[in-house]
């Protein structure tokens, strides 16, 4: 494999702007907690050629740490998690929409930005978020940007995510059509609400702000205090708040943005296609599904306080998340209710008609897929998502049921001993940490 890290890799496969220009370690507040607060990140300009020649402008921003953090060659230094990561975008767009102080950082990327693409920052309008083993189709982006031109009201969207590693394992096998089912069952009902509960991070489009229609003034929507202020919160003091901010950023931020903005649209859209690699190996399954599930649950719970949501009682996406909540969290009780009905058959008990509905669910959804996508593959990975049913419906959800208070893989890796600020960082980072005098974004 390759000995190089994953910053190394990707510097190298980007022509810088101004060779010649030194590139310094710019410091910035992040949300790590403690003496972590305190980072510093580089920005590298440039530009990535693509397969077919094409140059596209790109900027790295490369978390390297603290001075101390280098100094000590600490493992991965300045890493402080995916949502440290998305807030040093958010809060810099938000700075500059709201012409307010920048930090080293912050001021860095605006004269970057504005290099490369001939624009100030304060005019982009849509942020596109994708995960690093994400495969976009050449067709996916236009859409997305399609439907947001379409109709104003909508704040985010995502589109189909499919499997690109389908036959490398069982593990990954099984996994296709339940892939199929969440988006074309579960995301396409929550679109029709306008209420997608869940935007992935495979690949995800966000508006940054938006205009009203007769004055014309901005209104920031994935940038707005609100939004910032929850989504950079450290108060992990309960259970709750733990399972929200330290598993699942995705769905939290989308949590997030609905309880800010109940009357505006997240949906689904899909003919937007991207292709994700898929855990291939059990282990890492279980791993991955316990903090999807752990997360689904808290961010659910979360949602149903939410009152403005569109619809009313019975017709409402409040009461669609109250049963998305319940159906997730008695799942183990209906397998076991599935398999009490299968002995009590052959044991000749009059249960036949149950059975026949259930049955009937998964027929129906054959004919579905059927009449939808016409492709007789899909039958073939509903029926090896059904042998996998006692994985997915009783053995994940007990082990995230049971490992609720692990949030392994989602609080920042912590690379040594914790130190105290004096230590942690010299006395021309914290200076240099000050907001800049005088140099909003408006003034430069």
């Amino acid at each position: 494999g390759d000995t190089r890290t994953t910053p190394e890799i990707v510097r190298s496969m980007i022509s810088r702007l101004s060779p010649s220009e030194p590139i310094r370690p710019l410091p910035y507040i992040s949300i790590g907690e403690g003496p972590r607060e305190y980072n510093a990140a580089e920005v590298v300009p440039g530009s990535y050629i693509s397969l077919n020649g094409v140059p596209v402008p790109c900027i790295l921003i490369n978390k390297v740490g603290t001075k101390r953090e280098r100094e000590a060659n600490v493992p991965k230094a300045g890493n402080r998690g995916k949502r440290d990561s998305q807030l040093i975008v958010l809060q810099w767009l938000r700075n500059v929409l709201m012409n307010d102080h920048l930090t080293p950082l912050e001021f860095e990327l605006c004269r970057s930005a504005t290099r490369l693409s001939q624009l100030n920052p304060d005019q982009f309008e849509y942020l596109l978020m994708v995960d690093a083993d994400t495969h976009i189709d050449v067709e996916c982006i236009p859409r997305l940007v399609a439907a947001m031109e379409r109709d104003p009201g909508i704040m985010g969207l995502c589109g189909e995510t499919k499997i690109a590693n389908k036959t490398e394992s069982w593990v990954t096998r099984i996994q296709v059509y339940e892939y199929y089912i969440s988006h074309h069952l579960s995301k396409a009902f929550e679109s029709l609400w306008g209420g997608v509960t869940c935007l992935p991070g495979c690949c995800s489009m966000y508006r940054i702000f938006s205009r009203k229609t007769q004055s014309g003034s901005l209104v920031p929507l994935l940038v707005a205090p609100e939004v910032i202020d929850a989504y950079s919160s450290n108060e992990t003091n309960t259970l709750h708040q733990k399972n929200l901010l330290l598993l699942g950023e995705d769905r939290y931020l989308t949590t997030v943005l609905l309880r800010a903005f109940p009357k505006r649209k997240l949906i689904y859209v899909p003919r937007a296609v991207c292709r994700t690699t898929v855990p291939s190996k059990l282990a890492v399954l279980v791993s991955q599904r316990r903090r999807w599930i752990n997360s689904t649950i808290h961010n659910l719970l979360e949602l149903i306080l939410v009152q403005d949501l569109c619809g009313t009682f019975c017709c409402s996406m409040q009461f669609l998340v109250l049963m998305d909540l319940l159906g997730n969290v008695v799942l183990p009780s209906s397998v076991i209710f599935f398999y009490y009905l299968i002995f009590a058959y052959f044991f000749g008990y009059p249960v036949a008609m149950p059975l026949l509905l259930m049955a009937l669910t998964f027929a129906l959804q054959g004919l579905m897929i059927l009449i939808t996508t016409q492709r007789i593959a899909y039958i073939y990975w509903m029926f090896i998502y059904i042998l996998a049913m006692p994985l997915w419906n009783f053995v994940l959800p007990v082990y995230a049921f049971w490992r609720f208070d692990d949030f392994s893989w989602g609080k920042t890796r912590m690379a040594g001993k914790e130190d105290s600020v004096a230590e942690f960082i010299t006395d021309d980072e914290r200076q240099a940490l000050e907001p800049i005098p005088l140099k909003r974004w408006k003034d430069w």
